[in-house]
């Protein structure tokens, strides 16, 4: 059962609409309490607080851990990948992993998957630091590029960005 209040959302194009080169795949949840988590008082099983639309990146045991600028910059470059489906919903809580797509596709984001700011079409993105950890911020002159802001802009209306992650991984801008 996905989150269902989200404004996240793919905004693909052809060949398909979801991801035309993008790898999807799934991750286990660093420190999450285990498989199936730790069911309430009612047994429902407990949600984890990563929302489809997070930045997220994998550590040496293979788990998805959120991304920050500081630990991207010290790791530069670092593979980021994007939740499709986080654990804050009743599945992801049930198995704590994330389904993740890494590169090669368009996002229409939600006000929670990006820092507050002025984006204009053509702007290059990176994941924001500890504070906004997993969200997407504008990139310095000197930091490594996850992302642009598409041709869509910022829509002030319905609170989206719209951002297009490249197939690979890049280096900081000169």
């Amino acid at each position: 059962m996905a989150q269902l209040d989200s404004k996240f959302d793919f905004h693909g194009r052809d060949p398909h609409v979801a991801a035309p080169a993008g790898l999807m795949t799934v991750l286990a949840v660093q420190g999450a309490p285990g498989p199936w988590g730790t069911p309430g008082s009612s047994g429902t099983p407990v949600a984890g607080s990563i929302p489809n639309g997070t930045i997220v990146v994998m550590n040496t045991t293979g788990n998805a851990i959120v991304a920050d600028n500081a630990s991207a910059t010290t790791n530069a470059p670092c593979m980021m990948y994007i939740t499709v489906d986080g654990d804050t919903d009743l599945d992801g809580a049930f198995v704590h992993k994330l389904t993740c797509i890494q590169g090669g596709t368009e996002f229409l984001l939600d006000p929670a998957n990006f820092v507050a700011d002025s984006y204009l079409p053509g702007d290059f993105l990176t994941c924001a630091s500890s504070a906004d950890a997993g969200k997407f911020r504008k990139a310095a002159s000197t930091e490594q590029i996850y992302g642009q802001v598409g041709s869509e802009g910022y829509n002030a209306t319905n609170l989206t960005l719209h951002v297009i992650i490249p197939q690979g991984i890049g280096p900081a801008k000169p």
